[in-house]
């Protein structure tokens, strides 16, 4: 990472003035959820993103009293990756709470960004563990949301997944994680920061065009944007729509094929198509995409012989009058 500014400003001028944007807003609003007084941990890379989510977090955490702290995990996959923890640490110096700085190994290999990102997952775990923290929030925003989207949308995901990544899930027993800018611009954080004067570093790798969500950020999401100005924020709140969309057919998928079965094969036809598609996947979640569809045509076709369905150590049979799985 390089440092596209170098000092920091006047800090209570700058938490004032951050308290009063837009995005400071969004912040609370999703700290609402928080209880008050309780401690929580800005996941911080030095990026331009991450750095705006800590001045914001600081900014609004005396309107619920809550203790903010920031963690950064250093890879150690570039070398600059220790110059971006020493920029976190200056940022949290500069805002005035505790920086805490993890160090992870990942091996060299298959799915690198996939291990690291878990590795990355874990160490920030563990330092909410250790802080008695119970919320970590995480800087993803519109763009990085809609980079998911077609990632997923190409591979052909499911429902859920199309949702993408959401605003609020578990990541342990009493710790949640909170993503407060998921419908706001990246163009809106950095904006942020260059009316405050707070410095950030600059990631070589969010150029990198040889990944796939590299050549979606600089090939076509400038397209979309082109197109429809506000893509990407409308996207993401799309996503919201189709995730709570997918929470309704995961409830109805769950009571079709509710119990071990056997199942009426009657009752499975007369569903919703995608109903019965979705309570397969979760019956056989190791089941491709193309086996479950072979599935629901079988169950919802009048042939009346017999269909076996294999999914690793389970079998579906589909029968004249039932649907039964067996392990």
């Amino acid at each position: 990472m390089t440092t596209l500014q170098g000092t920091f400003p006047d800090r209570a001028s700058a938490l004032r003035a951050a308290s009063r944007s837009p995005l400071a807003r969004e912040v609370h609003r999703a700290l609402n959820a928080v209880p008050r007084g309780e401690r929580i941990i800005v996941a911080a890379s030095g990026g331009a993103d991450s750095t705006a989510l800590a001045v914001l977090a600081v900014a609004v955490a005396p309107r619920g009293a809550w203790a903010v702290r920031l963690a950064t995990v250093d890879h150690g996959l570039r070398e600059s990756s220790a110059g971006d923890a020493d920029a976190v640490a200056s940022l949290a110096q500069w805002l005035g709470v505790r920086c805490d700085r993890r160090r992870v190994r990942v091996q060299p290999g298959a799915r690198l960004a996939a291990r690291a990102r878990a590795a990355r997952y874990g160490a920030l775990v563990a330092a909410a563990d250790e802080a008695g923290a119970s919320t970590i929030l995480f800087a993803h925003h519109a763009e990085d949301q809609l980079e998911t989207l077609l990632m997923r949308l190409v591979r052909g995901a499911g429902p859920a997944a199309v949702g993408g990544m959401p605003a609020r899930r578990s990541l342990a027993a009493g710790l949640v994680l909170l993503r407060p800018l998921l419908e706001r611009s990246r163009s809106e954080c950095r904006a942020l920061l260059e009316r405050l004067g707070v410095p950030w570093r600059e990631d070589p790798t969010n150029t990198d065009r040889t990944r796939v969500r590299g050549r979606l950020r600089h090939e076509v999401l400038p397209v979309l944007e082109a197109l429809r100005p506000g893509a990407a924020v409308r996207a993401s709140r799309a996503a919201r729509r189709v995730r709570g969309a997918a929470a309704v057919l995961k409830c109805r998928a769950r009571r079709l094929l509710d119990g071990c079965g056997p199942w009426d094969r009657s009752v499975l036809r007369r569903a919703p198509r995608e109903v019965l598609a979705q309570a397969l996947r979760m019956r056989l979640p190791q089941a491709s995409e193309a086996s479950i569809e072979r599935m629901v045509e079988s169950i919802r076709s009048i042939a009346l012989e017999p269909r076996r369905f294999q999914s690793r150590g389970e079998v579906l049979w589909v029968r004249a009058r039932e649907v039964r799985l067996e392990r």
